[in-house]
Protein backbone atom coordinates (compact mmCIF):
# COMPACT_ATOMS: atom_id res chain seq x y z
CA UNK A 1 0.00 0.00 0.00
CA UNK A 2 1.40 3.43 -0.91
CA UNK A 3 2.48 5.68 1.90
CA UNK A 4 -0.33 8.13 2.59
CA UNK A 5 1.67 11.19 3.58
CA UNK A 6 0.79 14.41 1.71
CA UNK A 7 4.40 15.54 1.89
CA UNK A 8 5.69 12.46 0.04
CA UNK A 9 2.83 11.73 -2.38
CA UNK A 10 3.43 12.74 -5.97
CA UNK A 11 1.33 15.58 -7.40
CA UNK A 12 -1.82 14.52 -9.24
CA UNK A 13 -2.39 15.33 -12.90
CA UNK A 14 -5.84 16.25 -14.14
CA UNK A 15 -6.97 17.77 -17.45
CA UNK A 16 -3.50 19.02 -18.30
CA UNK A 17 -2.87 20.61 -14.90
CA UNK A 18 -1.70 19.69 -11.42
CA UNK A 19 -4.18 19.55 -8.53
CA UNK A 20 -1.90 19.90 -5.52
CA UNK A 21 -2.36 21.85 -3.30
CA UNK A 22 -6.04 22.27 -4.30
CA UNK A 23 -7.81 18.91 -4.31
CA UNK A 24 -11.54 19.76 -4.44
CA UNK A 25 -12.54 20.25 -8.08
CA UNK A 26 -15.79 20.93 -9.91
CA UNK A 27 -15.76 19.50 -13.43
CA UNK A 28 -18.42 20.94 -15.71
CA UNK A 29 -19.06 18.60 -18.65
CA UNK A 30 -21.75 18.45 -21.31
CA UNK A 31 -21.68 14.77 -22.29
CA UNK A 32 -20.61 11.34 -21.14
CA UNK A 33 -17.89 11.37 -23.81
CA UNK A 34 -16.43 14.60 -22.47
CA UNK A 35 -16.55 13.22 -18.93
CA UNK A 36 -14.58 10.13 -19.92
CA UNK A 37 -12.15 12.14 -22.02
CA UNK A 38 -11.09 14.30 -19.07
CA UNK A 39 -11.26 11.55 -16.43
CA UNK A 40 -9.55 8.66 -18.22
CA UNK A 41 -5.93 9.89 -17.81
CA UNK A 42 -6.68 10.73 -14.16
CA UNK A 43 -8.07 7.23 -13.61
CA UNK A 44 -5.17 5.51 -15.38
CA UNK A 45 -2.62 7.45 -13.33
CA UNK A 46 -4.36 6.47 -10.11
CA UNK A 47 -4.50 2.76 -10.95
CA UNK A 48 -0.86 2.78 -12.06
CA UNK A 49 0.16 4.29 -8.70
CA UNK A 50 -1.86 1.80 -6.68
CA UNK A 51 -4.21 4.50 -5.46
CA UNK A 52 -7.91 3.93 -4.81
CA UNK A 53 -10.69 4.86 -7.22
CA UNK A 54 -13.91 5.71 -5.41
CA UNK A 55 -17.05 6.49 -7.38
CA UNK A 56 -20.38 7.90 -6.22
CA UNK A 57 -22.61 7.05 -9.17
CA UNK A 58 -26.09 6.79 -10.59
CA UNK A 59 -27.00 3.11 -10.14
CA UNK A 60 -28.14 3.07 -13.78
CA UNK A 61 -24.56 3.96 -14.81
CA UNK A 62 -22.78 1.18 -12.93
CA UNK A 63 -22.81 -1.31 -15.82
CA UNK A 64 -21.67 1.37 -18.25
CA UNK A 65 -18.79 2.30 -15.96
CA UNK A 66 -17.74 -1.35 -15.64
CA UNK A 67 -17.76 -1.66 -19.45
CA UNK A 68 -15.74 1.54 -19.79
CA UNK A 69 -13.14 0.22 -17.36
CA UNK A 70 -12.82 -2.91 -19.50
CA UNK A 71 -12.18 -0.72 -22.54
CA UNK A 72 -9.41 0.99 -20.56
CA UNK A 73 -7.88 -2.43 -19.91
CA UNK A 74 -8.74 -2.66 -16.20
CA UNK A 75 -9.71 -5.89 -14.46
CA UNK A 76 -12.30 -4.09 -12.37
CA UNK A 77 -13.58 -7.11 -10.38
CA UNK A 78 -10.01 -7.76 -9.23
CA UNK A 79 -9.48 -4.08 -8.39
CA UNK A 80 -12.68 -4.16 -6.34
CA UNK A 81 -11.70 -7.34 -4.49
CA UNK A 82 -8.35 -5.76 -3.66
CA UNK A 83 -10.04 -2.59 -2.45
CA UNK A 84 -8.48 -0.45 -5.16
CA UNK A 85 -11.85 0.45 -6.68
CA UNK A 86 -15.20 1.04 -5.01
CA UNK A 87 -18.50 2.06 -6.58
CA UNK A 88 -21.12 3.49 -4.25
CA UNK A 89 -24.54 4.33 -5.66
CA UNK A 90 -26.46 7.49 -4.85
CA UNK A 91 -28.74 5.49 -2.54
CA UNK A 92 -25.64 4.44 -0.57
CA UNK A 93 -24.29 7.98 -0.31
CA UNK A 94 -26.26 11.14 -1.07
CA UNK A 95 -29.74 9.61 -0.90
CA UNK A 96 -29.55 7.19 1.99
CA UNK A 97 -33.01 6.71 3.51
CA UNK A 98 -34.42 8.07 0.26
CA UNK A 99 -33.49 11.70 0.81
CA UNK A 100 -30.48 13.98 1.02
CA UNK A 101 -29.25 14.57 4.56
CA UNK A 102 -26.52 17.19 4.49
CA UNK A 103 -25.17 16.40 7.95
CA UNK A 104 -25.10 12.64 7.35
CA UNK A 105 -23.38 13.04 4.01
CA UNK A 106 -20.80 15.43 5.43
CA UNK A 107 -20.05 12.92 8.19
CA UNK A 108 -19.76 10.09 5.65
CA UNK A 109 -17.33 12.10 3.53
CA UNK A 110 -15.16 12.95 6.53
CA UNK A 111 -15.17 9.29 7.60
CA UNK A 112 -14.20 8.00 4.15
CA UNK A 113 -11.44 10.54 3.65
CA UNK A 114 -10.23 10.23 7.22
CA UNK A 115 -9.45 6.51 6.98
CA UNK A 116 -5.67 6.52 7.46
CA UNK A 117 -5.38 2.89 6.31
CA UNK A 118 -6.33 3.62 2.71
CA UNK A 119 -3.97 4.77 -0.04
CA UNK A 120 -4.69 8.11 -1.64
CA UNK A 121 -8.30 8.17 -2.84
CA UNK A 122 -9.34 9.56 -6.21
CA UNK A 123 -13.00 10.26 -5.58
CA UNK A 124 -15.24 10.90 -8.59
CA UNK A 125 -18.76 11.98 -7.68
CA UNK A 126 -21.58 12.28 -10.20
CA UNK A 127 -23.72 15.13 -8.86
CA UNK A 128 -26.65 14.40 -11.16
CA UNK A 129 -28.70 13.17 -8.19
CA UNK A 130 -29.25 16.79 -7.15
CA UNK A 131 -30.90 17.65 -10.47
CA UNK A 132 -33.52 14.96 -9.81
CA UNK A 133 -34.41 16.03 -6.27
CA UNK A 134 -36.90 18.87 -5.75
CA UNK A 135 -35.88 21.77 -3.52
CA UNK A 136 -32.46 20.34 -2.71
CA UNK A 137 -30.17 22.87 -4.39
CA UNK A 138 -29.49 24.96 -1.26
CA UNK A 139 -28.71 21.87 0.86
CA UNK A 140 -26.45 20.58 -1.92
CA UNK A 141 -24.61 23.92 -2.06
CA UNK A 142 -24.20 23.90 1.72
CA UNK A 143 -22.77 20.39 1.47
CA UNK A 144 -20.31 21.41 -1.27
CA UNK A 145 -19.10 24.31 0.85
CA UNK A 146 -18.63 22.04 3.87
CA UNK A 147 -16.92 19.40 1.72
CA UNK A 148 -14.50 22.11 0.66
CA UNK A 149 -13.57 22.68 4.28
CA UNK A 150 -13.08 18.94 4.91
CA UNK A 151 -11.00 18.25 1.81
CA UNK A 152 -7.83 20.18 2.77
CA UNK A 153 -7.39 18.03 5.88
CA UNK A 154 -6.55 14.99 3.75
CA UNK A 155 -4.33 14.14 0.74
CA UNK A 156 -7.21 12.71 -1.28
CA UNK A 157 -8.68 14.13 -4.49
CA UNK A 158 -12.37 14.84 -5.07
CA UNK A 159 -13.73 15.54 -8.56
CA UNK A 160 -17.38 16.65 -8.47
CA UNK A 161 -18.83 16.10 -11.94
CA UNK A 162 -21.72 18.30 -13.08
CA UNK A 163 -23.52 17.76 -16.37
CA UNK A 164 -24.27 21.33 -17.38
CA UNK A 165 -27.41 20.27 -19.24
CA UNK A 166 -29.02 19.14 -15.98
CA UNK A 167 -28.55 22.26 -13.84
CA UNK A 168 -29.61 25.86 -14.06
CA UNK A 169 -27.00 28.53 -14.56
CA UNK A 170 -27.63 30.11 -11.16
CA UNK A 171 -26.93 26.81 -9.39
CA UNK A 172 -23.77 26.19 -11.43
CA UNK A 173 -22.45 29.64 -10.57
CA UNK A 174 -22.82 28.87 -6.87
CA UNK A 175 -21.29 25.40 -7.37
CA UNK A 176 -18.30 27.09 -8.98
CA UNK A 177 -17.88 29.33 -5.95
CA UNK A 178 -17.52 26.35 -3.59
CA UNK A 179 -14.52 24.78 -5.38
CA UNK A 180 -10.96 26.15 -5.46
CA UNK A 181 -10.27 24.37 -8.77
CA UNK A 182 -12.61 24.20 -11.76
CA UNK A 183 -12.75 22.45 -15.11
CA UNK A 184 -14.69 24.60 -17.56
CA UNK A 185 -14.73 24.03 -21.30
CA UNK A 186 -12.14 21.30 -20.90
CA UNK A 187 -9.64 23.66 -19.24
CA UNK A 188 -8.51 23.28 -15.63
CA UNK A 189 -7.90 26.48 -13.71
CA UNK A 190 -7.45 27.81 -10.21
CA UNK A 191 -10.85 29.31 -9.56
CA UNK A 192 -10.77 33.09 -8.99
CA UNK A 193 -14.42 33.00 -7.86
CA UNK A 194 -13.85 30.55 -4.99
CA UNK A 195 -15.34 31.64 -1.66
CA UNK A 196 -14.25 30.02 1.66
CA UNK A 197 -16.89 27.85 3.29
CA UNK A 198 -17.79 30.08 6.25
CA UNK A 199 -18.24 33.12 4.02
CA UNK A 200 -20.27 31.21 1.43
CA UNK A 201 -22.55 29.65 4.05
CA UNK A 202 -23.21 33.05 5.63
CA UNK A 203 -24.12 34.40 2.21
CA UNK A 204 -26.58 31.54 1.66
CA UNK A 205 -28.17 32.19 5.04
CA UNK A 206 -28.47 35.91 4.33
CA UNK A 207 -30.35 35.19 1.11
CA UNK A 208 -33.06 33.48 3.14
CA UNK A 209 -33.42 36.12 5.82
CA UNK A 210 -36.55 38.23 5.50
CA UNK A 211 -35.86 41.76 4.39
CA UNK A 212 -36.04 44.37 7.12
CA UNK A 213 -37.38 47.82 6.55
CA UNK A 214 -36.39 50.79 8.56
Amino acid sequence: MPENNPETLAPVSFAGGVLDPYRHVCAFVNSRDEKYRVLDPFIREGVARGEQLMYFIDPAERANLMSHHRRLGFDTPTLMRQGQCTMRTWSETYLRDGRFDREAMTTLLDTLLGDSTTPRIRMITDMGWAAQEPDVSQLMLEYEALAGSIQPKYPHISICVYDTAKFGGDVLIDVLRTHPMALIGGMLQVNPFFVPAAEFLEELRSRNRPATHG
